[in-house]
């Protein structure tokens, strides 16, 4: 099976380009190293260079990570298959967030994605651009959102807003997936949905913190709008 940086060598090899030609392309002085690393799949490309790689090598974002342009024209001519017109491929990523004591991810790599109706997108009010979809780890937030979950992240959506969930970085550099809960007389609860509050319990939290606070961005789905 083609993997990503095999794919972008590929594309690369067909629109006759060198590695430091496509750097220049995407607009990175000094890139060769960069797509060399890319092509050999020792680095993995976050989503704005994505989008950067795919404009530069001709190819829309979902055919650059899910393969090849037969295959892409296969799924527009199948009417049983979604179209690009009516679905969105949102990037998965291995990344987890913790519904529990927090995640460390040192490496994290595009493992396809999900598809999702372009007018739900607008119902919702979510931009493409912004989305990506990640992994739940844990129990905390159990039973909103369970072990092994897929859930969708807004990373414009990162202003607290009572009730909501949130993914958002401990200073530790940990991920965790919690519900933000304004207080009545100030301040802010770091709260998990699961009723065991001895194994996780509230953390509370002052206006000055959660200013200071890192949200990554909010969940909007796991199977059903939040």
């Amino acid at each position: 099976m083609e993997s990503l940086g095999q794919r972008i060598a590929r594309l690369r090899r067909q629109n006759q380009l060198s590695q430091g030609a496509l750097a220049d392309k995407c607009g990175w002085e000094k890139g060769q190293a960069r797509i060399g690393n890319y092509e050999r799949d020792l680095r993995e490309p976050n989503i704005t260079d994505l989008r950067m790689l795919a404009n530069a090598l001709g190819v829309s974002l979902m055919e650059l990570i899910e393969g090849s342009e037969d295959r892409q024209n296969s799924l527009e001519c199948d009417a049983s298959s979604p179209s690009k017109e009516d679905y969105a491929l949102i990037p998965q990523y291995s990344a987890l967030g913790a519904a529990g004591n927090g995640r460390l991810n040192d490496h994290v790599e595009v493992k396809g994605g999900l598809v999702f109706k372009r007018a739900w997108l607008s119902r919702m009010a979510l931009r493409e651009k912004n989305l990506h979809v990640i992994y739940a780890q844990g129990h905390s937030m159990e039973p909103t959102i369970s072990d092994g979950d897929v859930v969708l992240l807004d990373q414009s959506q990162i202003e607290p807003r009572d009730g909501r969930i949130y993914l958002i970085r401990r200073h530790g550099g940990e991920l965790i997936i919690k519900r933000l809960i304004q207080g009545v007389t100030g301040g802010w609860i770091i709260r998990s949905d699961n009723d065991d509050k001895r194994n996780f319990p509230d953390q509370p939290i002052s206006e000055t913190d959660i200013d200071n606070l890192q949200i990554i961005g909010r969940i909007v789905w796991h199977g059903g709008a939040l």
